[in-house]
C-alpha cells in the first residue's frame, strides 16, 4: 500500500482526532501547561486516546447506539472545541509558554519526527492489508463496533455465539475515525488500521521524548531518547509486522498516565487528579498487560515517596486509581461474568511445568536487531562486558570502556557542586528504570520460585516493551555525559548533532522492516477478496488453507483468512479469538477438524465431501507452498483465478 490522498487524510484526521479533543480536555480541566510544549502535547494526545473508548463505553452502558451521522456531529464538535481551546485567549500556547526558547529543540525534534514518519511510511510499501493474524480480529472488532453503534456483548457474525472479551479500547479510536470519514466497509476499515497504526507508531517519539524530558529534567535526554526509539530500536516499529496495535496504543497511553500521576506530587489540583483517572481508565481499556507494567513502574516511583514525609501523594494516586476503576466499572462487571476472564486474571500454581515451558524468554526478541547496542548503552556496558549476546574481545572492551567512562564521569562530577544535582538526577532515573525491569522480571518469572503466576501476561510481553526503558535510559545517560563534560552551549549543540546523526544513520537501516512471512494477504488476495464480495451470493460459506498458529489456535495461511471480515461471506475458520470466546468443548471440536485441514490441505476428496455436507459451498486457495490446483476433483469448479489466487465452487454431496 502506498500513501495517497486518502492515506494523508487518515493521518491528518487521526492526529486531529487525538490532539484537539485532548487539548480541549486539557483546557477544561485547567491543567497547567508544562514549560516544554512537547510534554503538554504528550498529555493532550494521551487524553485524546483515552476519550474515545470511555465515550463508547458509557454511551453503550446508557443504551445509546451511534449512527454515522451522530458520530460525525459528535466528533466534529470535539474537534471544534479543541481548536477553539488552542486559539482562544488565554489558551494559546504562545501566551502560556515562550516560543523563542524552544525553537532550537523544536526544530531538532521535528527533524527526528520527520525521519520517523518517513520510515513508517516506507514500511507500508507492498502491504495490501494489515499483516499477520492479530490484524484480522482487530478489523473484525472495529466492524462490530461500527455495525452495532455500541459495544456489543457477542462476536456475531464472525464468531457465532462467541463472547466479546477482548480489550477494545484501541478499536474504539479507529471506529470513531471510520465514522468521521464514513469508511464503514471491511476494506475501508482495513486501510484505516494500516495507516492509523503507523501514525500511532510515529507518535511513540513524542511520548518517549516527554518521558525522558521529565525523568531526567533534560531536553537533551528527551531528544536523544526520541531518536533512539524512533530510528534505532527495532520495536515498536516491528509491531506493524505483527499487527500489535493494541500493545502499541497501551504504551502510548502509559507514558502520559504516569506523567499525570507524577504531577500529583505538586500542590493539589483537582484537574490533574481527574486527568490521571481518565488516562489510567483509557489504559485499562486499551491493554491490561501494559497497564500491569505501568503499575509496576508506578510502584517503583512510589519508593522514594515512601522514604520521604510526602505519603499524602500516594493517597492522590489511590484516588486516581479509584476514579479509573469507576470510569471502567461496566467493562469489569461484564468480564466478571466470564469464567474464562476470571481464570486468566487469577494466580494459579497448578501446572507449573506447563506454564514454565510457555513462559520462557524468547531470546530472539530480546536480541532483535540493534537491541544489543541499546542494552549495552542503557546497562552502562555491563551486557557487553559479560559477553551478552556475543562474546568477542571488541565488544567486551567496548563494554568495559563505556562502564569506565560513566563511572569515572560520575566520580568526577560528584566533586563539582554544579554537576552534583544533574548527576544525582541521572543516577536516580537510571535506578528507577532498572528497578522497574527487575520488578517486572520477578513478577513474570515467579513460577521459578514456586509462586503462583498470572496467566494473562508472560515474559515476552515485557520483552517487547523493553524499548521504553532502554530508550529512556540510553538517552538519559548520553545527555548527562555531554552535560558533564561540555559547557551548556556546546552540550546543546553536540547533543543536537548527535541526535541528528543517530536519526539519519538509524533511518538507513529502518527502510525495510516487514517480515514477508507475516504477510498473509498480497495484492492478488485483495483483488480476489473484492471479487468474492462483488460476485458471490451472501450465503456462500468458505473453507480456506490453515495452520496451527499456537497451542489450541488455528489461523489462515493466506488471504482467505480475511474472507468473513472483509467480504461478509462465512468461513469455517473464524478469527483467532475463538479460543477464548467459545466454550471449551466447541473449541476442541473445531480444532479437530482444523487439524485435519492443516495436515492434508484441501486436496483430500473425503475431506471435501465432509465439508460439503457441513454446508461449505466455496474454497479459496493461493498457489504457494506447493499447493496443487483443485480442478482434478469432480466436485470442484473453478470460478476465479488471477495471479495464483483461485476461488472454487464446491458441489453439494449427491443424495443417496
Amino acid at each position: 500500500m502506498q500513501i495517497d490522498t486518502a492515506g494523508w487524510q487518515i493521518w491528518i484526521g487521526g492526529l486531529l482526532l487525538l490532539w484537539l479533543p485532548g487539548a480541549f480536555l486539557h483546557r477544561l480541566l485547567r491543567l497547567p501547561s508544562h514549560p516544554d510544549r512537547l510534554v503538554t502535547l504528550a498529555l493532550q494526545l494521551g487524553l485524546g486516546l483515552a476519550l474515545w473508548p470511555l465515550l463508547l463505553l458509557w454511551s453503550s452502558t446508557l443504551g445509546w447506539r451511534w449512527t454515522a451521522a451522530a458520530a460525525q456531529i459528535t466528533a466534529g464538535s470535539w474537534l471544534l472545541a479543541g481548536a477553539v481551546s488552542l486559539l482562544w485567549p488565554p489558551g494559546r500556547w504562545a501566551r502560556s509558554v515562550p516560543l523563542r526558547r524552544q525553537r532550537f529543540w523544536g526544530t531538532l525534534f521535528a527533524c527526528v519526527l520527520a525521519l520517523t514518519l518517513a520510515t513508517r511510511l516506507l514500511h507500508l510499501r507492498g502491504l495490501a492489508l494489515p499483516a499477520w493474524v492479530d490484524s484480522v480480529h482487530h478489523v473484525a472488532i472495529i466492524r462490530l463496533l461500527l455495525d452495532a453503534g455500541a459495544l456489543p456483548a457477542h462476536f456475531d457474525p464472525y464468531l457465532p455465539g462467541g463472547l466479546l472479551l477482548y480489550h477494545w479500547g484501541y478499536h474504539a479510536g479507529v471506529a470513531w475515525l471510520a465514522w468521521l470519514y464514513g469508511r464503514l466497509d471491511g476494506f475501508g476499515v482495513a486501510d484505516l488500521v494500516l495507516q492509523y497504526g503507523q501514525l500511532l507508531n510515529s507518535l511513540t517519539a513524542v511520548m518517549i521524548y516527554a518521558g525522558a524530558r521529565l525523568l531526567f529534567a533534560s531536553r537533551r535526554a528527551g531528544l536523544l531518547a526520541a531518536a533512539l526509539v524512533g530510528l534505532v530500536s527495532w520495536f515498536p516499529a516491528y509491531f506493524l509486522t505483527w499487527g500489535r496495535y493494541t500493545h502499541l496504543t497501551g504504551v502510548l497511553l502509559m507514558v502520559p498516565a504516569l506523567i499525570a500521576l507524577w504531577q500529583l506530587r505538586k500542590p493539589f489540583h483537582p484537574g490533574t487528579l481527574i486527568a490521571a483517572g481518565l488516562l489510567l481508565a483509557g489504559l485499562a481499556l486499551v491493554h491490561v498487560r501494559v497497564a500491569l507494567l505501568a503499575a509496576l513502574l508506578a510502584a517503583a516511583l512510589a519508593v522514594p515517596l515512601l522514604l520521604r514525609p510526602r505519603r499524602g501523594i500516594l493517597l492522590r494516586w489511590g484516588g486516581a486509581a479509584v476514579a479509573a476503576l469507576l470510569l471502567t466499572l461496566p467493562w469489569w462487571l461484564w468480564l466478571a461474568e466470564s469464567s474464562w476472564a476470571r481464570s486468566m486474571i487469577s494466580p494459579r500454581s497448578d501446572n507449573l511445568l506447563s506454564w514454565a515451558a510457555y513462559n520462557q524468554p524468547d531470546w530472539g526478541l530480546l536480541w532483535a536487531p540493534r537491541n544489543s547496542l541499546l542494552v549495552a548503552a542503557s546497562s552502562a556496558g555491563v551486557s557487553w562486558l559479560f559477553g551478552w549476546p556475543t562474546d568477542t574481545l571488541p565488544t567486551r572492551l567496548a563494554g568495559a570502556g563505556w562502564l569506565a567512562l560513566l563511572a569515572g564521569t560520575a566520580l568526577w562530577a560528584w566533586r563539582h557542586p554544579t554537576l552534583r544535582r544533574p548527576t544525582t538526577r541521572a543516577v536516580a532515573g537510571w535506578l528507577l528504570l532498572a528497578g522497574w525491569m527487575a520488578l517486572a522480571t520477578l513478577l513474570l518469572q515467579a513460577h521459578h520460585l514456586g509462586l503462583p503466576s498470572l496467566r494473562f501476561i508472560h515474559i515476552n510481553a515485557a520483552i517487547i516493551t523493553l524499548f521504553v526503558p532502554l530508550s529512556l535510559a540510553s538517552g538519559g545517560l548520553l545527555a548527562w555525559l555531554s552535560g558533564a563534560w561540555l559547557p551548556p552551549q556546546w552540550a546543546r549543540i553536540s547533543t543536537g548533532l548527535l541526535a541528528l546523526a543517530i536519526a539519519v544513520s538509524g533511518a538507513q537501516g529502518m527502510r525495510t522492516l516487514v517480515n514477508p512471512a507475516t504477510v498473509l494477504a498480497t495484492p492478488a488476495d485483495r483483488a480476489a477478496l473484492t471479487w468474492i464480495r462483488d460476485h458471490l451470493p451472501a450465503d456462500a460459506r468458505f473453507a480456506v488453507p490453515m495452520w496451527r498458529w499456537m497451542k489450541g489456535v488455528y489461523a489462515g495461511s493466506d488471504g482467505g483468512y480475511w474472507i468473513p471480515v472483509l467480504t461478509d461471506r462465512a468461513s469455517i475458520l473464524p478469527p483467532a479469538l475463538y479460543n477464548e470466546a467459545l466454550p471449551r468443548d466447541t473449541v476442541r471440536q473445531m480444532n479437530e477438524q482444523f487439524a485435519r485441514i492443516a495436515e492434508s490441505g484441501l486436496e483430500d476428496a473425503d475431506l471435501l465431501a465432509e465439508l460439503a455436507a457441513q454446508g461449505v459451498t466455496h474454497l479459496y486457495q493461493r498457489a504457494n507452498d506447493g499447493a496443487a490446483p483443485l480442478e482434478n476433483n469432480d466436485t470442484v469448479q473453478l470460478l476465479y483465478r488471477q495471479e495464483g489466487v483461485s476461488v472454487y465452487r464446491l458441489a453439494a454431496p449427491a443424495s443417496p
